[in-house]
């Protein structure tokens, strides 16, 4: 499929509401025209209901149809299928093929095979996987790797979201009709869902999709006597895994050579998906990687303060999930996760210490951690924020109502939000210390006293403590710790053309540019980039002795930051308190998936005015 319809859809979904052709064009990085064409073409493809909802609002993605349904085309001339097409004459020989050679077998001309290969080198190249491409003056081009890598290849270049339920098997034998008939894929099919029933797994369609479309190149390699002949080492360690006995009986039920390193591949590219397994009996033996990951994790709950170690529910379930992952990613078999851009985006406070948690393991470990996976471990991360119990909060009231008013206010604050407790009624301001409280609300009018209104703690309610007071303290609660953040930032209007040179800019701007290096550390482990023109550079979060601060910049042009476009940039060194830092990141999650409200904010062009458009945009 076309990478930037890719782009497009993931841009939609990002969004809340609708987004304009303009906006949605600058995003993707094309123009008006090329949007209304992916949008025709993506819709092309149902017959009914639309997946695109396109209004004079703009557009707005169906998330429901879009987890099980056609996205794509079937256009045998785009670059996936020519590829794919290429890849499999080479991976079918272990000589050098010359180029006018695949040019006649695929009815291309000899300069237009010449570009596709150049691309399909591109590819190969930031697969990152163990396959060269070798090429000599008149002999031509050939692949040199080991088998696991050429399945690898022909997999990653199958754009699986062109596959809808309706036709799957159609669709299939039409991309793969050099390879299998259609007697084979429908046995493969039943095999597939069959041994997925039996085993008690269950998994979403483009997992399945996928599972389905690794077992036809693995049967077909297999059948070409094209056999994984070795990997680092046969780990005992995953026969008590239930993806071992999976793909033990994929493989058995389709009558192949079950030998063992076929069977532990299959097994460690299982491990590599989001599959939902009942009862998965985990046996770890290997202590000492037991070990190495607890230790990181006792190093995690020093630095956030979540049991993500003390407690032995937590740390057994984030342990194995870790151990169970690397297998597969020391043999570089790519992590799906079909949820990694919404993750990231949603979950930026847990993402960010799943990216501290496997920093740290990669500093004892040789191997790296792809970006899917971190996106994983923020799922076990944020239930344990989810989980974790919030504190009380100390309330102080300053009232001139009566009696009964004053105790029907304290009720129904304490009866909305349960986490709030009012601990101590007056009835003058110079009668208490701020200081005792963490949050302080009040109904005297704040033109009756010069210190009213001049506390971030404090918030002014109606005597009959309304649905816009309640709708101001949970703002409050929802940010706490945070606002004076905002009110404090240092805004700057800079034109850096890089990531590293725009946080490096700003660092320097506010005085923090020995910290640059720790942000140049969390940049090279996980893009800090959070959607619509925004990033969110950060340190691995480690207690600093700063008070926590934010550094905004306003960059002239779109930087690229990984694979997203960027121009508000957010710099934040962290606060040693938890929920300061989660409430920020929440904020800003809040913010940047506006996109109108982003597109505001870039406007501004001073701090007084930005800060004026953050605190109008807060929408909780």
């Amino acid at each position: 499929m076309n990478k930037n319809i890719n782009k497009m859809l993931d841009v939609l979904l990002q969004q809340k509401g609708f987004i304009t052709n303009k906006q949605l064009s600058d995003l993707v990085g094309v123009t008006e025209r090329s949007i209304r064409n992916y949008v025709a073409k993506v819709n092309g493809t149902f017959k009914d209901d639309k997946l695109i909802v396109s209004t004079e609002k703009g557009y707005k993605i169906n998330k429901g149809k879009y987890d099980s349904s056609s996205i794509g085309s079937n256009d045998p001339n785009t670059d996936d299928q020519i590829l794919f097409r290429i890849a499999l004459l080479l991976t079918n020989s272990d000589e050098y093929t010359q180029i006018d050679v695949i040019a006649d077998k695929l009815s291309y001309s000899g300069e237009s095979i010449r570009n596709k290969i150049q691309k399909l080198f591109m590819r190969i190249k930031k697969l990152d996987i163990e396959l060269n491409f070798e090429s000599k003056i008149f002999t031509g081009v050939r692949l040199v790797g080991n088998e696991e890598s050429k399945r690898l290849l022909l997999e990653e270049l199958m754009p699986i979201k062109i596959f809808s339920k309706e036709n799957l098997s159609y669709q299939i034998y039409s991309f793969f009709d050099e390879m299998v008939n259609m007697d084979d894929i429908s046995k493969i099919i039943r095999n597939v869902e069959s041994t997925l029933t039996k085993n008690n797994c269950t998994m979403d369609y483009w997992t399945y999709v996928k599972l389905i479309i690794h077992m036809i190149i693995m049967n077909y390699r297999m059948d070409n006597n094209n056999f994984v002949k070795r990997l680092s080492v046969y780990e005992k360690t995953v026969d008590g895994f239930s993806e071992y006995k999976l793909a033990y009986d994929l493989i058995n039920n389709l009558g192949n050579d079950c030998t063992k390193e076929e069977l532990l591949s299959l097994t460690y590219y299982l491990l590599a998906l989001p599959l939902d397994i009942t009862n998965p009996e985990i046996i770890l033996n290997d202590e000492k990687m037991i070990s190495l990951i607890e230790d990181t994790l006792f190093r995690a709950e020093k630095y956030f303060n979540i049991p993500v170690y003390s407690n032995e529910k937590y740390r057994n379930q984030i342990v194995n999930h870790i151990a169970r992952l690397l297998n597969p990613i020391k043999e570089k078999i790519p992590i799906f996760n079909p949820y990694f851009t919404e993750l990231k985006h949603e979950y930026i406070f847990a993402y960010s210490i799943s990216s501290f948690i496997y920093d740290d393991l990669e500093k004892h470990l040789d191997l790296t951690i792809p970006e899917p996976e971190i996106a994983y471990l923020s799922i076990h991360i944020q239930l344990v924020l989810n989980d974790e119990k919030k504190d009380t909060l100390k309330a102080l009231l300053i009232v001139n109502n009566k009696q009964i008013e004053t105790k029907l206010i304290k009720n129904k604050v304490e009866m909305f939000f349960q986490n709030i407790q009012v601990k101590q009624i007056d009835h003058e301001f110079n009668k208490s210390d701020f200081d005792e409280f963490d949050l302080v609300l009040t109904t005297i009018n704040e033109n009756t006293n010069e210190n009213c209104g001049k506390n971030d703690k404090l918030i002014h309610i109606s005597r009959n403590f309304s649905s816009a007071d309640i709708q101001n303290v949970q703002q409050f609660i929802s940010t706490i710790g945070t606002s004076n953040l905002i009110n404090d930032v240092d805004y700057y209007q800079i034109n850096e053309t890089s990531n590293l040179a725009a946080i490096e800019k700003l660092l320097d701007l506010s005085g923090y540019s020995n910290l640059f290096i720790n942000f140049k550390e969390r940049e090279s482990m996980s893009s800090t980039d959070v959607g619509n023109f925004t990033a969110l550079p950060h340190p691995f979060l480690t207690k600093f002795s700063y008070d926590p601060k934010v550094i905004v910049g306003i960059n002239k042009t779109d930087i690229l930051w990984e694979n997203q476009k960027v121009r508000l940039i957010i710099v934040y060194i962290p606060s040693k308190e938890l929920e300061v830092n989660k409430g920020f990141f929440r904020d800003v999650y809040v913010h940047t998936n506006n996109l109108e409200t982003v597109q505001k904010l870039l406007k501004t062009k001073n701090k007084e005015k930005f800060i004026k458009t953050w605190n109008e945009e807060r929408g909780y």
